[in-house]
């Protein structure tokens, strides 16, 4: 198939985008999916087909504002598009009109961090510092030497100087 980058036209409508490439002797459309939102009029079940998912259902789904598509989906009892319900969806127009739904879903990539987390990072940071210092023989020397740096750390409290009662 021959490209033809060179002339493309783009017809925009209320109803779909369509970008026309044509040369000479081929003529292509792309119809691109369009973001709008629009209360449900109809929706009606139209049989099921098979895909590479599994038994998928058909639904023929109007809206208010003229739009009107084929929406697949994975139950038998779609919840997706309720009529009367507003909605946001994708339409991808053409000789076999398609509607998505949108998703308004929005993955948090971190979790809801405690609010000890910092502190107890800086705890066992405070704790391994001891360890280097004073070995792991002594565990209450460890976990005095531990608490002294952690709570420079988060108070900023430097440690007392000790006295030195030695005789000599």
């Amino acid at each position: 198939m021959a490209k033809c980058w060179s002339n493309i036209l783009l017809l925009c409508n209320s109803s779909f985008i369509c970008a026309i490439c044509s040369t000479s002797s081929i003529r292509n459309y792309l119809f691109i999916n369009v973001m709008k939102n629009g209360k449900v009029k109809n929706v009606q079940a139209n049989g099921t087909w098979e895909g590479q998912y599994g038994l998928m259902y058909k639904f023929e789904v109007e809206f208010e504002n003229g739009d009107s598509g084929q929406y697949l989906s994975k139950s038998q009892n779609q919840t997706k598009f309720v009529i009367g319900q507003e909605t946001d969806y994708e339409y991808t127009g053409g000789k076999y009109p398609k509607i998505k739904p949108v998703s308004n879903f929005q993955q948090n990539s971190t979790p809801p961090k405690n609010e000890k987390t910092q502190e107890y990072i800086i705890k066992q940071n405070a704790l391994t510092n001891a360890c280097n210092i004073v070995g792991e023989s002594d565990v209450h020397k460890i976990i005095d030497i531990a608490e002294i740096f952690s709570k420079w750390v988060l108070t900023g409290e430097k440690p007392q100087q000790q006295k030195n009662d030695l005789p000599f």
